[in-house]
C-alpha cells in the first residue's frame, strides 16, 4: 500500500485523546466521528464529533450506544458543514481488538469505512502501535491492522504540509 487510508494532524489527534480520557473518566467507553473529506483515496480528518453531542446519553451503559435519531443529527451535522464521517473512534477498557459487538454492528455499515479502536480508556500512551484499525469489507467482514501495521495505513500530518 503506497498511501495511507486514514491521515489527521497530530493536535487534532492530541485533543481527541484528551476528549476520549476526559470523557471515559477511566471507567468506561467514549467515542465520536471522525470528520473530513476523502482525498485521492485518503481520508482526511479535520475534525471530530463526539458520541455524546449527538446523543447525551450515548455513553450511560457499558458501551456505546447510539439511537436512529443521533444518525440524523449527525447526517445533519454533516450537510451543514460540508464534511463526510471518514472513521469512529472508540475507548475499550484493555485492549484495542474489537469486541463481538463492534465486529457485527459497524457504526457505519458501508465497505470501506474505518473504526479505530484506543486501548485503556485512553488514559495511558497512546502510539499509533496501541491502536486497533479496523476497515470494513461488508458482511460483518473487517481488514484488521495491529500493532506496527497501524503505521502503514494511518499517518498524522500537518495541514501546512499539504500540497
Amino acid at each position: 500500500m503506497n498511501a495511507p487510508l486514514l491521515e489527521l494532524a497530530p493536535a487534532l489527534w492530541t485533543a481527541i485523546l484528551a476528549h476520549l480520557r476526559q470523557q471515559g473518566a477511566g471507567v468506561r467507553e467514549s467515542g465520536g466521528f471522525l470528520l473530513g473529506r476523502v482525498r485521492k483515496g485518503v481520508r482526511v480528518v479535520t475534525s471530530f464529533l463526539p458520541y455524546e453531542q449527538l446523543q447525551a446519553d450515548a455513553l450511560q451503559a457499558d458501551f456505546v450506544h447510539l439511537s436512529g435519531a443521533s444518525f440524523s443529527r449527525l447526517w445533519d451535522y454533516c450537510a451543514t458543514h460540508g464534511l463526510e464521517v471518514v472513521a469512529d473512534v472508540h475507548t475499550h477498557r484493555y485492549g484495542a481488538g474489537q469486541s463481538r459487538s463492534d465486529g457485527e454492528n459497524p457504526m457505519l455499515a458501508i465497505a470501506g469505512h474505518i473504526a479505530l479502536i484506543v486501548p485503556d480508556f485512553a488514559q495511558g500512551p497512546v502510539g499509533l502501535e496501541h491502536l486497533g484499525l479496523y476497515v470494513y469489507q461488508g458482511a460483518h467482514r473487517w481488514t484488521r491492522y495491529r500493532g506496527p501495521t497501524v503505521a502503514r495505513v494511518m499517518t498524522f500530518k500537518t495541514p501546512e504540509s499539504e500540497p
